[in-house]
């Protein structure tokens, strides 16, 4: 890509910004009257996706995804929302409450942020250097994002394996977000970005969830050693992965609707004195924050399946703790407002399979029939808590991998959040959050493939352990914010126990990602992502002028473009590159891969087939991304996919989908044995065998293999 093409990329990106940060603005000013700072950034951020994510998907459900179609979408959006915001005014609430913050503790959490930062870097830059390999990316998170592309469309299914997980049924909010940086770039070198983006705007949400309790800095700090633990640092930064994406929008939910409840119980109490009223009132939810807070969920819901639990739990929650008056309204704006952001993808499933939910067993309502072909044996926390060798064996060696030798501790502080919030929780918006917090972390341990593999032996349980991390990380937030906890010489000692947690967590594990290739990279990411960031939000306070502040942000922009540029050349020329590739990656797909390379094909209609092929497919979608790769299997009524059983119907699937090459390798279930679709091509002899290494083919098919050649002997 020529610097030419690459700046024009990156104005019209940030044309879309401008345009989603007005209407952003202007909405946030008449939805939430009264709130300032970092908490009303956060609420823009909210707003500023919503439109993002709403824009995209009606502009792509018609087909028209594409860089002018988007642009004039967004635009539309923005400007659009920013001129109705503007008409109205806001219901001039009570300022948020805001106790204040010491230096010492704005000190610590900065500097919190920053260790974590440049610890997430660190697998960052690996991602930038030699692409994102890690299963489920290569596997369905980048391949959806870059068929919303190729195909300018977004919502139509795409097959990516066999597999009863029926992967291509799942919300895709994150991949669509992906998307949107392809779409313009014409390659995916935000991707590998996007997850540190995701993580500190979580600690964002942190912060904003402790403020009007004065425990913004121990709220960030609590979340910090959730955000260091393996279980996200080792699967996130530098791959698409999207659980730290929905987390983050878990948690700027349960931020803003904190901060709606304070700013409500300010305002009665306001009224109250002025009234001397001695009846007590209760306090009304403000719509504003309502809102605001359900489209956050709904960004959730609709970013990983796992937060449905959650999702549920909070919904629920949020109507139970309304005024019995004001629960029909409570309902109809949070359901409204999450539908928005969320029910995009299962309306989607509805229309393709007959029902929003296809993974669950055959009912009254109709849906996909589901082959019965795994990954690995499922199975779930819940069946080995009472197998002690399995804890001891397991469970215990990953928990302190995962949160480093203090493990326990770690644990045992979001227990005690759940618990306080729930027993002296000082508002009902803080209880019923505890409540969520302890379901879902009961939810976790029923969730499917938590503990997945052979009997007695659940492989799968660290690299799942993520799953856990929405009731981990509300339990040590709601602990952050506990009346006994957060006030004079308790939080101190809370910050500083927590500061330990963090700095042990920081150099303890089962993997260390520190490199010191690595150094000036994280200084970069630290400085763009969280110390100037910081400096800038300060600024005010330290009485220099809004136009220096402008002119400092605009000298951040375009420094950043200019690192963009300057790393985008190396990253497309060393992406999936075979002699780069990771020590554990399938030697076949590495030989596959080292011809691909070499060739260097492009708008290329590639074939894949078989569990090695098909978790490493987005490899072959080439440096452009103009190679479309599929799976190739029988499509089914309702949305389902199952193998080909047959060389007549392997062939004839080949020939009406025009491909060029075809990757095959075994699959899920017969990994030891050569796969049959390799003779099949090969049959009649019109196929050019170009790798064949540890039971991985790649032929070059022609134009059209010969209908009869099953019958003709293999050459």
């Amino acid at each position: 890509m020529g610097f030419g093409a690459y700046l024009a990329g990156a104005v019209e990106m940030l044309v879309v910004v401008a345009a989603l940060g007005y209407g952003a603005v202007r909405l946030r000013a008449r939805l939430l009257d009264g709130w300032s700072g970092a908490r009303a950034r956060l609420a823009e951020v909210i707003l500023g996706l919503s439109l993002l994510v709403v824009s995209l998907e009606l502009v792509g459900v018609v087909g028209l995804y594409k860089p002018g179609w988007v642009l004039v979408g967004t635009i539309a959006a923005g400007v659009g929302a920013g001129l109705w915001a503007s008409r109205g005014e806001g219901g001039r609430l009570a300022a948020l409450p805001a106790p204040p913050v010491t230096p010492i503790a704005t000190f610590v959490a900065i500097g919190a942020a920053m260790l974590v930062t440049a610890h997430w870097a660190m697998p960052t830059q690996v991602g930038l250097d030699i692409g994102m390999y890690l299963p489920n990316t290569t596997w369905h998170n980048a391949p959806f994002a870059a068929r919303f592309v190729q195909d300018a469309q977004v919502g139509a299914l795409h097959m990516t394996e066999v597999l009863k997980l029926t992967v291509w049924f799942y919300p895709q909010n994150s991949e669509l977000l992906h998307s949107f940086g392809i779409l313009f770039l014409d390659s995916d070198f935000l991707s590998p970005l996007i997850n540190i983006g995701w993580m500190c705007l979580c600690l964002l949400a942190a912060w904003c969830f402790g403020r009007p309790y004065g425990a913004a800095a121990t709220a960030l700090l609590g979340l910090a050693v959730l955000l260091d633990a393996e279980m996200l640092l080792l699967y996130q930064p530098g791959d698409a992965k999207n659980d730290v994406g929905g987390l983050f929008f878990l948690l700027a939910a349960a931020a803003i609707l904190v901060n709606g409840d304070a700013q409500s119980r300010a305002a009665t109490q306001a009224a109250r004195t002025l009234t001397s009223d001695a009846e007590p009132l209760t306090p009304v939810f403000p719509r504003g924050a309502l809102i605001v807070a359900g489209l956050a969920a709904g960004l959730a819901l609709g970013t990983k399946l796992n937060l449905l639990a959650p999702f549920g739990l909070l919904t629920l929650g949020v109507i139970a703790v309304a005024r019995p008056g004001d629960r029909v309204r409570t309902a109809a704006i949070w359901v409204a407002a999450s539908l928005a952001t969320g029910g995009f993808w299962f309306a989607r499933n509805l229309v393709e399979s007959g029902n929003p939910l296809p993974w669950a067993d055959p009912g009254p309502i109709p849906g996909p029939e589901r082959p019965d072909i795994e990954i690995r044996e499922p199975g779930t926390v819940s069946d080995y808590l009472t197998n002690g060798d399995v804890i001891t064996d397991t469970f215990i060696p990953r928990l302190n991998d995962s949160f480093g030798v203090l493990w326990p501790i770690v644990l045992a502080t979001v227990v005690v959040g759940f618990g306080l919030a729930i027993w002296r929780g000082t508002t009902s918006i803080i209880r019923m959050l505890g409540v969520v917090a302890l379901l879902s972390g009961i939810a976790y341990l029923f969730t499917p493939l938590t503990a997945a593999g052979p009997p007695g032996e659940p492989s799968a349980f660290d690299v799942n352990l993520r799953y856990s991390s929405p009731c981990l990380a509300l339990g040590v937030l709601l602990l952050a914010v506990d009346t006994g906890l957060s006030r004079g010489r308790a939080r101190q000692l809370l910050l500083g126990g927590l500061s330990v947690l963090l700095v042990v967590g920081l150099f303890s594990g089962g993997e260390s990602v520190w490199d010191r290739d690595f150094l000036l990279g994280a200084v970069i990411l630290v400085a763009l992502l969280v110390a100037i960031p910081a400096g800038l939000a300060l600024a005010p306070r330290w009485g220099i002028d809004g136009w220096i502040v402008a002119a400092a942000a605009a000298v951040t922009m375009a420094l950043a473009i200019g690192i963009g540029w300057a790393k985008l050349d190396t990253y497309q020329d060393d992406r999936y590159r075979a002699e780069t590739a990771p020590s554990d990656f399938p030697q076949g797909i590495k030989s596959a891969l080292e011809w691909f390379n070499e060739e260097e094909p492009t708008d290329a209609r590639i074939a894949v087939v078989g569990g090695r092929p098909g978790f490493k497919q987005y490899v072959f979608y080439g440096d452009d991304l103009s190679n479309h790769v599929s799976y190739v299997a029988r499509h089914e009524p309702h949305g389902a996919f199952f193998p080909i059983e047959s060389c007549e119907e392997w062939r004839e699937a080949l020939n009406e989908g025009g491909y060029d090459f075809v990757v095959i390798g075994p699959d899920q279930r017969t990994q030891s044995e050569s796969p049959i679709e390799a003779e099949w091509t090969e049959a009649g002899g019109d196929a050019t065998k170009l790798v064949d290494d540890d039971m991985t083919f790649v032929y070059e098919l022609p134009d059209e293999l010969e209908p009869n050649g099953c019958a003709a002997p293999v050459p």
